[in-house]
């Protein structure tokens, strides 16, 4: 009888505590070999400065982090729209077209009016402009497909273009004269012009219905609840210096 009694009072106790529910999931979108934004350390874990803002934007919000890759650009677009992610975290350029489509919280990066175009040694005679990239059709110019630097240059008949999966295959691609030029995101430009001596910048100045407000966090338009929650937390994590402090961490600031 005491151990019925026992067991009976056990179960009453454990009926009055509160049943501890799981964080809801935070799907975060995003593509390795991308550095310092997105990468893989030696062990295969994902590291960069998009992958701590989606960590501290998860803690913000309440909500387990779950970081998907999808391996491109084109990818990760077709994982929003399907609802395969949340959200997409990839320093993503901020553009008019682009937010025709998604909604875009900023979170990082300067407004871009120029592009900058990667060449080997030496800036060749006669370049000022994306037009002039276009005038020998046997050379060819780098860039990730899927990328703001793509949905700028597209827009320039005759250019040749080839396609990189990473930075770093386009800087061998012109170090060996397998390609003209690269195209890469102005934040990008400092690091590799230390890393490589003999890299050169030319900067085209771009349209204004093709600059950048920066890097954004995308969301469907579908999800507006959740976009407000994602733009309140990114203005709580800029407010408290965590994404300058994460911007110092990965040498994103000039410094």
């Amino acid at each position: 009888m005491k151990k019925f009694l026992s067991i009976l009072l056990g179960v009453f106790v454990a009926g009055l505590c509160p049943v501890m529910a799981e964080p809801q999931e935070l799907v975060v979108g995003t593509t390795s070999g991308y550095a310092p934004y997105v990468s893989l350390d030696a062990k295969g874990n994902y590291e960069g400065f998009d992958i701590d803002v989606a960590r501290e934007l998860a803690a913000k919000m309440g909500r387990k982090l779950v970081i998907k890759d999808f391996g491109s650009m084109p990818s990760l677009m077709l994982a929003l729209k399907q609802e395969k992610a949340d959200v997409l975290i990839w320093a993503i350029s901020i553009t008019e077209e682009r937010q025709k489509k998604m909604e875009m919280v900023y979170y990082q990066g300067e407004k871009v009016l120029e592009m900058p175009v990667l060449f080997w040694k030496e800036v060749p005679q006669g370049i000022s402009s994306f037009q002039d990239l276009a005038k020998d059709s046997k050379k060819a110019i780098c860039v990730e497909a899927g990328s703001f630097q793509e949905d700028v240059v597209k827009k320039t008949p005759g250019i040749n273009l080839k396609y990189t999966d990473k930075i770093t295959d386009a800087i061998l691609e012109i170090k060996y004269g397998k390609s003209q030029g690269a195209l890469i995101d102005p934040s990008l430009v400092s690091r590799f012009q230390k890393q490589y001596a003999d890299i050169k910048v030319l900067r085209l100045p771009l349209a204004i219905e093709d600059q950048s407000l920066g890097n954004g966090i995308c969301v469907s338009k579908k999800n507006k609840e959740l976009a407000a929650q994602v733009r309140k937390a990114i203005e709580a994590l800029q407010a408290e210096g965590k994404i300058a402090e994460l911007e110092k961490k990965w040498k994103l600031n000039n410094d």
